[in-house]
């Protein structure tokens, strides 16, 4: 069931505006359907998250104010793994596009991370080198943002997977994001207390930078 699928991919519980703005996204529904040749479309949008009442009724799902929840952490595991890696992949892909494409500037700071969380693990369908750019200037921005709020774990953690998108001659094409990713996270994991992750880092800075 595409509820199913869709919330598993977002995790053990997911807000509701954060599905309203998924399950109105009909090229999303399209694509599933394209999948799987639903033939309910029409009324997952029209009454909106009544798609998820059936594994509400048999108790694997639980509703809450604002809110839909996994009964338990095992009924999601089961959920995602019964799609094939590509497909979650693709669902991967495709959610994170449909929550970027519906950010607003003033909604920004609390779907970037859905977003880009989404888009990392839908990554094998970045193939192109433009795309992959675009993932690791994402991942700078979500860095960027968990450091203001100093969550300097998540933060890392973005800025690191950055900089793994890169291309091989990234610092001769990229050299303002790469100088970015790397200065950032030199910085953050120096936050962290995490040093040996800081030297080589700072050597690569020191290797390629132009200005000290």
């Amino acid at each position: 069931q595409f509820g199913m699928k869709l919330l598993a991919c977002l995790g053990s519980k997911c807000d509701k505006s954060t599905l309203r703005l998924l399950m109105m996204d009909q090229k999303c529904l399209q694509k599933e359907r394209s999948l799987k040749k639903r033939k309910q479309d029409a009324d997952v949008i029209n009454n909106e998250f009544s798609i998820f009442d059936p594994a509400i009724d048999e108790g694997l799902l639980k509703e809450e104010r604002s809110c839909y929840m996994f009964a338990h952490d095992q009924i999601q595991y089961g959920a995602y793994s019964l799609m094939l890696e590509n497909e979650r992949a693709r669902l991967h892909h495709q959610i994170g596009h449909s929550i970027l494409g519906k950010m607003s500037d003033d909604h920004v700071s609390d779907l970037l991370f859905i977003a880009v969380d989404q888009l990392n693990r839908g990554e094998i369908f970045m193939e192109e080198e433009h795309g992959r750019m675009k993932l690791a200037k994402l991942n700078l921005k979500a860095g960027e943002k968990a450091m203001s709020s100093t969550t300097f774990l998540n933060s890392a953690s973005y800025l690191k997977r950055g900089i793994s998108l890169l291309c091989d001659d990234h610092w001769e094409k990229y050299y303002d994001l790469s100088l970015h990713l790397y200065s950032l996270y030199a910085e953050v994991e120096y936050c962290n207390g995490r040093f040996h992750n800081i030297s080589l880092t700072v050597k690569s800075i020191f290797a390629h930078a132009k200005v000290y």
